[in-house]
């Protein structure tokens, strides 16, 4: 029913009933082995089914791209307060500023600008 209107890395299968009384049926989508279950409603035809189907597995996949984006930007190093910078520049007598500090080289970019 829904299966056509998914893209790569999405599953769907049609399952019974659903369990609240209803007339709607139960469908589960897979989107990178996590699992969700909609009900699509019974006077919905397939055209409508595959709609909803493949507009929740959009969102489910688009919601692990933003996840997965989020978990790389965490990988890069933070960069050195300016303040904290700057009171160590000072501590040594220089006035030339390092362009690019991370966190933890304070001390190595202050000594750094003797030369």
């Amino acid at each position: 029913m829904a299966e056509s209107a998914l893209s790569d890395g999405e599953e769907s299968n049609a399952g019974e009933a659903a369990t609240d009384g209803s007339d709607a049926e139960t469908v589960t989508l897979t989107v990178g082995g996590d699992e969700a279950s909609l009900s699509i409603p019974a006077d919905a035809d397939e055209a409508e089914a595959a709609a909803i189907a493949s507009a929740v597995g959009a969102h489910l996949h688009d919601r692990q791209v933003a996840a997965a984006a989020a978990a790389a930007d965490d990988d890069e190093p933070d960069r050195a307060d300016a303040w904290k910078l700057a009171g160590r520049m000072k501590s040594m007598g220089r006035s030339r500023w390092p362009k690019d500090v991370r966190e933890g080289e304070e001390w190595k970019a202050s000594a750094r600008s003797f030369y």
